[in-house]
């Protein structure tokens, strides 16, 4: 087997590396990770990549790990590629986050690769993850009830992570290794069945290719490939209804359009839903059943999911966030723009004079021009407080800015990122819906101040 020509043949076909690019490579001291960063070490001057690696000490076998780190550095030494070490108490950060220790460990690997991507722009992420990782995660995921999307299983792509190995098998990876006469560590645990996925790669995959079919592992790549195929196709065709369906505010809620929500089958609600949920999981998560079930069976009422989330219908929207209010400030200065953090708005303050101007008056006005006489900087934007009141235009006495959202049915999950425009005497400017009495312009009026608020990004979901 000429494994180099496999190697450049599935980075080649999957466009996995390009020229120039600066690659990083989570290295273990395994027999994958040394592998696959003496591969891409053999492109590297071809391709001109800068290579760099990292090695995450769990310290979940502490001798073993000191014995790793100096494997590793002495290997990136060799290859004179720079490496980075992180070590983390895995034990203790799973018992603080609640979780297993192999799901705390992945999460705080991937944690790291994007971190350190972020801050040092690689254009690549490489993992060691081959074929035989491919069989395990599909079983593993079948027994735990995974829908087509988690059959698909591991993606030879996703963003910056690229799986070189993809099809490589175990068995090609330890021969290329003792081709070269390549060094690498073995870990324990991976022997041991104290983790889920030791148990199905050291027993239950075994005895599935001696008692039921020696060809199990073709199969399962079989229907992984098919699957995600078919995966790949109804992406698309789903990302179409996002467009129609979903919106999302400034403050970064989604908003679907329930109408012509459920007169989608079955299925595509499903998907919908679930493509929601995953878009504001900080972590990128896939939604399990449950929670996609009960979003589905929402009556009118709240619901609180995982992850941080709830969903609430609000006239005939169903409307999906995070469960933390948006709080956003800042000061408004003539010809100066000015971005909230927090809310996706853009405000622009310019002054000029009556005969250049007409009150806009419509509702939801993005638009509104004042009489300048009658403000008194500093103009300040910041969310609506407990007890706000003003002197909505055309009336004369105050008047809750709560009530008045009411009055117009603003739903309450919608008001965190109302902002309000105020100066010393309080609020001028319920933006996007009614302005203060008392800055109108009227004929003693001589200057104007026009505030214009826009939105930084496209309301609507453009993206998968």
């Amino acid at each position: 087997m000429d494994w180099l020509k496999v190697f450049k043949n599935t980075v080649r076909e999957n466009k996995l590396l390009e020229n120039g690019n600066a690659v990083l490579i989570g290295l273990s001291g395994g027999p994958d990770s040394v592998a696959l960063l003496h591969l891409i070490s053999q492109v590297q001057k071809e391709m001109k990549l800068n290579i760099n690696a990292v090695y995450i000490n769990h310290q979940i076998r502490k001798k073993a790990a000191r014995f790793e780190e100096e494997f590793c550095q002495k290997l990136c030494d060799k290859y004179r590629i720079e490496l980075d070490i992180v070590s983390e108490n895995i034990p203790a950060l799973a018992k603080k986050r609640k979780k297993g220790l192999e799901e705390t460990a992945r999460e705080f690997r991937y944690e790291v690769f994007d971190l350190l991507a972020a801050e040092d722009g690689y254009d690549k992420i490489a993992l060691g993850h081959h074929a035989d990782d491919r069989v395990e995660t599909v079983l593993f995921r079948i027994l735990r009830g995974t829908g087509s999307a988690g059959v698909a299983g591991i993606p030879i792509m996703r963003d910056k992570y690229i799986r070189p190995l993809y099809d490589f098998t175990k068995k090609d990876i330890l021969a290329y290794l003792k081709k070269n006469k390549l060094a690498f560590c073995l870990d324990e645990s991976n022997i041991g069945m104290d983790f889920s996925r030791n148990y199905i790669r050291n027993e239950l995959l075994p005895r599935m290719r001696k008692r039921i079919n020696p060809r199990v592992d073709r199969a399962l790549l079989n229907l992984s490939e098919i699957t995600g195929e078919e995966e790949r196709f109804l992406e698309q065709v789903v990302k179409k209804y996002v467009k129609k369906t979903v919106n999302i505010t400034p403050g970064g809620k989604l908003v679907v359009a329930l109408e012509r929500f459920r007169s989608y089958d079955l299925w595509l609600k499903r998907r919908l839903v679930r493509y929601c949920l995953k878009l504001l999981s900080e972590k990128n998560l896939t939604p399990d059943k449950e929670s996609v079930d009960r979003l589905l069976g929402l009556g009118y009422r709240t619901l609180t999911l995982a992850d941080g989330l709830q969903a609430v219908i609000a006239e005939e929207e169903l409307v999906i966030y995070r469960r933390k209010k948006i709080v956003f400030a800042g000061v408004l200065a003539i010809d100066r723009p000015l971005k909230l953090e927090n809310l996706r708005l853009n405000f622009t303050l310019r002054q000029g004079i009556k005969s250049s101007v007409r009150l806009n008056r419509e509702k939801r006005s993005k638009v509104v021009t004042l009489d300048s006489g009658q403000i008194y900087p500093p103009l300040t934007v910041r969310n609506i407080r407990p007890g706000d009141r003003f002197v909505p235009l055309g009336l004369k006495g105050t008047k809750k800015v709560g009530d008045y959202l009411t009055d117009k049915k603003i739903p309450v999950v919608y008001r965190d990122e109302i902002p309000v425009v105020c100066d010393k005497e309080g609020i001028i400017w319920l933006v996007g819906y009614e302005i203060a009495d008392r800055v109108k312009v009227d004929h003693q009026t001589e200057k104007v101040l026009t505030i214009e608020v826009s939105a930084r990004e496209k309301s609507r979901v453009q993206t998968f």
